[in-house]
């Protein structure tokens, strides 16, 4: 039996993106993508080590990817609230503003649960942080706190 640690491969890559050791990151990323390839999320956080070190092409691809595997799961299941998060996330990170604003409107409407909602914050606390001065993650994560009053 051949046991694949992808998770914990992408979980290390998550810390040290957060710690802002990109290459660190990048590496993790790179070793869990090979593992399993239709990892919408590793693809993601990928592509935040990419857009942090400024390459932006590849970072690119890794999103539209991302989007486009997200995309099929959504539509085989859109109540799969891990997965749609995650989906309004890849649009707001690949700067489709508009598709990201309105996705989340949408998931919030479809009601969503207060625990997924918190997790979609989370999310957006991550990404703010390689990203602090991002104006439209910052709006929506005040979006999604306001929706928990």
């Amino acid at each position: 039996m051949i046991l694949k640690y992808d998770w914990a491969i992408a979980n290390r890559g998550e810390t040290y993106l957060m710690l802002k050791l990109y290459n660190e990151a990048l590496a993790d990323f790179n070793r869990a993508i090979n593992l399993d390839s239709d990892d919408d999320w590793y693809l993601y956080n990928r592509a935040l080590a990419y857009q942090a070190l400024n390459l932006a092409d590849k970072a690119r691809a890794d999103l539209l990817l991302a989007i486009k595997l997200a995309k099929q799961n959504y539509e085989k299941d859109p109540q799969n609230w891990n997965n749609a998060f995650n989906l309004a996330l890849y649009y707001l990170a690949a700067q489709y503003n508009q598709p990201a604003e309105r996705f989340y409107h949408h998931l919030l409407s479809q009601g969503a649960s207060i625990e997924r909602i918190h997790t979609a914050i989370q999310d957006l606390n991550d990404f703010l942080t390689v990203f602090p001065n991002h104006l439209q993650a910052t709006s929506l994560r005040q979006l999604l706190q306001s929706s928990l009053t």
